[in-house]
């Protein structure tokens, strides 16, 4: 019986201990992840050449069936291919509806690390039913690149076109 106790006393201070060791007083980190990108997604301390794959000709504004009394803006997703990456470059895909005052974007960062291949994907967005009244809506689809050139920051845009918001019951 005295056995079974000390185990579990010991168990017990193994267990404590570790976390007092990793926890926030003392900073001993046990995980073995690399970040390869600080500052994480706003990361854009390096340079790529970016490829755009496939990148939307139009959206949809869908009535919501389910009774919600919304409209839900689909767009497509963006794919591209990056190479030649160096360090740490971010990259945001926008779709902007000026007549209905909204804008909507994503943003990944891509690393030496990194796939080649890499797919965006806007955010899913709702209306108020009372702000779609036309049949269709200009917008705008924007692919921006975030690094650095010759040692200066870049933001520059690699894909700028209008497309057409087509609105279906």
């Amino acid at each position: 019986m005295i056995g079974h106790r000390v185990v579990s006393l010991v168990v017990v201070g193994v267990v404590t201990a570790t976390v007092l060791a990793s926890g926030p007083f003392v900073p001993v980190d046990f995980t073995s992840y690399d970040r390869p990108c600080e500052g994480g997604a706003l990361s854009s301390q390096g340079s790529a050449t970016i490829e755009p794959a496939s990148i939307p000709e139009s959206a949809t504004l869908t009535r919501s069936a389910f009774g919600a009394e919304v409209w839900k803006l689909d767009a497509p997703d963006a794919e591209l291919r990056a190479s030649d990456v160096r360090g740490c470059v971010r990259l945001s895909y926008e779709l902007s509806i000026d007549a209905l005052g909204i804008s909507s974007m994503s943003t990944t960062t891509v690393s030496d690390d990194s796939p080649e291949r890499h797919r965006l994907s806007i955010p899913k967005t709702t209306l108020e039913p009372d702000r779609v009244s036309e049949e269709r809506y200009d917008a705008e689809v924007r692919l921006v690149y975030h690094g650095v050139e010759n040692g200066t920051a870049v933001e520059r845009a690699v894909v700028d076109r209008s497309i057409t918001v087509e609105v279906t019951e």
